[in-house]
């Protein structure tokens, strides 16, 4: 919240240059608004990240700004001022800061205030009509400011998603992702009859690795791991980091045969040159499915099974439990 709060004086930017323009229009008093606007803001920022609250600071200081803006539209005509638009502006901002729930009673208080200053508009001596180039301006005001909440939010969805299925360590996507699209696989494994094969592996004696280097370099061993395995892959098969130094292959389309082939490329792949200065390897074990049997958690199971046969037979080796019928 607090990053995106210091965004926020970029819609201030854009009502406080329309504000200004508008002054030329309808008195230089009018000035006073987006000062005492900026010096809110201001005030906000440098309490904000010391703030017990900072949502209840960041809410104040919205509250001030809407405010200001409606007083801006009373002053300037009400009903037609070109600054009448711009009373969305803060529910635009409640919405990149503030859960969905906060953003519906902004919404309610801005049809308030534009309520409001266009009612008490008409007690207030007439004003002249806006120019066309202050309509355009302000038009741009709030285009920008709409495209700069849309680009936020849109941002922070696809972050989301990204930091919910990625392993942050490997790059590799993780065991969600793996439900995800699986279920895609095996859908295509029941319309095609074409078989689904999984390959377990993990890292022989990682632990010994962290207890006598450390994690830091434990991390080194991972990422490198993982960067061998992509490597050694089909474009169309998928690695996931499923566990600490457990790795998952999902190969649609193939046998246990075509898997054990691309499981014994894995194993090479990583024995085939030190890994972050250190002699590793793989164990792994293979299981596949064909149609209606493809099922993830049958499939790891006996993946894990045919794992333990390999590492029982002396690690860097692969192992497979034939489930292919």
């Amino acid at each position: 919240m607090h990053h995106r709060f210091k965004d926020a004086p970029l819609f201030g930017i854009a009502i406080g240059g329309t504000t200004l323009l508008a002054s030329v229009t309808y008195g230089w008093w009018l000035v006073v608004l987006p000062v005492l606007g900026a010096l809110t803001m201001g005030g906000a920022l440098r309490m904000h990240p010391r703030s017990a609250r900072p949502e209840l600071v960041g809410a104040l200081s919205f509250a001030l700004l809407e405010l200001n803006i409606a007083c801006s539209v009373l002053v300037s005509g009400g009903g037609s001022s070109p600054l009448l638009p711009l009373l969305v502006v803060p529910v635009f901002s409640q919405a990149v800061c503030f859960r969905p729930q906060v953003t519906r009673v902004w919404v309610a208080l801005s049809a308030l205030a534009a309520v409001g200053a266009v009612t008490l508009a008409p007690l207030l001596p007439p004003v002249p009509a806006p120019s066309v180039l202050l309509q355009i301006v302000g038009y741009l005001a709030l285009l920008s400011c709409l495209a700069l909440a849309a680009q936020y939010l849109a941002t922070a969805d696809v972050n989301s998603r990204h930091d919910g299925v990625v392993d942050p360590l490997t790059g590799l996507l993780n065991r969600r992702a793996l439900e995800r699209h699986f279920a895609e696989a095996r859908a295509s494994a029941v319309r095609t009859f074409k078989g689904v094969a999984v390959v377990v592996c993990d890292i022989d004696r990682f632990k010994a690795v962290n207890d006598t280097l450390g994690h830091a370099h434990g991390d080194l061993v991972l990422q490198d791991v993982a960067s061998r395995l992509v490597g050694a892959i089909r474009e169309t098969d998928v690695v996931y980091r499923i566990g600490g130094e457990e790795f998952l292959v999902l190969l649609p389309g193939q046998g246990v045969e075509a898997a054990m082939t691309t499981a014994e490329r894995l194993r090479a792949a990583v024995a085939a040159s030190p890994v972050a200065g250190l002699t590793v390897t793989i164990s792994a074990g293979v299981a596949g499915a064909y149609g209606g049997g493809v099922d993830l958690g049958r499939l790891t199971a006996e993946a894990d099974r045919a794992l333990y046969q390999a590492k029982n037979a002396g690690r860097n080796c692969v192992r497979s439990t034939d489930h292919a019928s």
